[in-house]
């Protein structure tokens, strides 16, 4: 039996906002080798990279993580950020919409108290 390769890293993305300052966002990955890395989950911050695509993010000293450099390969998967109004709770429209998202094999991560089904 093999094992299967788990998340073992998290690789930083400096994510600019308008006024010169960043967001920070790390994200879970699975290293690959060479400063390469698949992704295992969805940016909240970070655009253009989404669940699974492969990253090059060599190590930095100064920040103690791989960081960002540039997308190596994308594998089809797309990030879709939904803000609720109201918040997905049990009942609501809200959470027939997530519901409705899931049945046609959306997957989710949420950012606040009620985002399970």
């Amino acid at each position: 039996m093999t094992d299967m390769p788990s998340s073992n890293a998290k690789v930083l993305f400096r994510v600019p906002n308008e006024d010169g300052t960043a967001e920070v966002e790390t994200l879970w990955a699975t290293s690959l080798g060479g400063d390469k890395y698949k992704l295992d989950n969805s940016p909240f911050y970070a655009y253009g990279v989404s669940w699974e695509v492969v990253v090059l993010a060599p190590f930095s000293e100064e920040e103690q993580f791989p960081v960002f450099l540039s997308i190596v390969a994308k594998l089809g998967n797309r990030t879709v950020r939904v803000i609720f109004d109201p918040p997905v709770e049990d009942g609501n429209e809200s959470n027939e919409i997530l519901k409705g998202l899931v049945s046609l094999g959306c997957d989710y991560e949420g950012a606040n108290r009620n985002t399970s089904l």
